[in-house]
């Protein structure tokens, strides 16, 4: 009985296999689609159910957000909402965190290991002031141009504070993509030209947000590095490595 079940999970492997061959085509059409919005949905679902809850994104302010998206820059997030926390209560716009002694926040984030994350903040707050009239941009562009903002952080704020339909990749994020899609490992996630790039056709339109985020929390949940949870992950019916490997497991039962 159980090697019965072997070839339904290798045939859904293929069919999504020749589907996501389509990503590389446009107009997003036909099986391009159809796969993007059964990712998308699924992914959505389940974050509206279980996402990771941190203060970040329970706000839409723009300025707190391109704040976590400073802090969140290449550290694990839980490590974060002390110092998000400290920093949105007591310098709650652009113009007060101009005014901060930036001795005191080094000293303040020194523990944290995030010495170089104040005088970012600080700079930034002076820039938003100076040529943005305290407001964050709304451009991409106009956002890299602040300190401390990479493409990774300007598309997250905007994902995260005015709903762009944007991907966001990091190293979490393109591996749930990488193994959902069967693409190849190249390198870091976030230098990867190609994912980026599919990875924009996949985002939803319509919650680009919970989109985002999901994927994140999949990533962090379920899809790691080198002991995926694949049997327990939501997108197993959606993912090429993952039906490959329940395809595997069923017949070794």
């Amino acid at each position: 009985m159980a090697a019965s079940l072997a070839p339904s999970g290798f045939s859904q492997s293929s069919e999504l296999v020749s589907t996501v061959l389509q990503l590389d085509q446009r107009p997003k059409t036909g099986c391009k689609r159809k796969i993007s919005q059964e990712l998308a949905t699924t992914v959505v679902s389940w974050f509206r159910c279980n996402g990771r809850d941190f203060p970040w994104r329970d706000t839409k302010n723009p300025f707190h957000i391109l704040i976590a998206e400073v802090l969140l820059r290449q550290t694990q997030a839980p490590r974060v909402v002390a110092p998000y926390v400290h920093l949105v209560t007591t310098y709650p716009d652009p113009a007060s965190l101009a005014t901060a002694d930036v001795d005191g926040l080094r000293q303040w984030f020194r523990p944290l290991g995030l010495v170089r994350r104040a005088d970012s903040l600080v700079e930034c707050a002076h820039r938003l002031l100076r040529d943005f009239r305290g407001q964050v941009p709304q451009d991409l562009r106009d956002l890299q141009s602040l300190p401390g903002i990479g493409r990774y952080s300007a598309q997250a704020t905007l994902c995260m504070a005015f709903n762009y339909s944007l991907p966001i990749i990091d190293e979490s994020s393109g591996r749930v993509l990488r193994r959902a899609l069967g693409l190849s490992d190249t390198g870091p996630a976030y230098r990867d030209i190609r994912l980026i790039e599919i990875a924009g056709r996949v985002v939803p339109d319509s919650h680009p947000r919970d989109f985002n985020l999901g994927l994140l929390d999949i990533g962090a949940a379920y899809c790691h590095p080198r002991t995926p949870d694949c049997l327990e992950c939501p997108l197993l019916e959606r993912c090429i490595v993952g039906s490959q490997k329940a395809g595997i497991m069923r017949l070794q039962v």
